[in-house]
């Protein structure tokens, strides 16, 4: 099973948003993956395959064995989607 987390400034927000939409898109191409929300000073990054946050956070979280998922327009479902399976791609 993939581990996947995303990660904002405080656990609740942006980073909620983005777990919804990538569980979404997880259950739509049919990928058994565990999406977790959290902050940026409680993530324990190696413990997950990809991270997903903003450029703000990805430069903190650049030294983790997890591949990152950089993406600052929260809405932007497409891209979110590309980037996504272009990653669990190579896994």
């Amino acid at each position: 099973m993939i581990k996947i987390v995303t990660v904002c400034g405080a656990g609740v927000g942006s980073s909620m948003m983005m777990r919804l939409f990538s569980q979404q898109i997880l259950d739509e191409e049919g990928i058994d993956a565990e999406v977790e929300a959290s902050d940026i000073s409680s993530v324990s990054p190696n413990a997950y395959d990809i991270l997903i946050t903003t450029s703000d956070f990805a430069d903190t979280l650049r030294d983790s064995s997890a591949h990152v998922i950089r993406i600052d327009n929260m809405m932007d479902k497409a891209y979110l989607k590309e980037q996504l399976l272009k990653t669990i791609a190579e896994l």
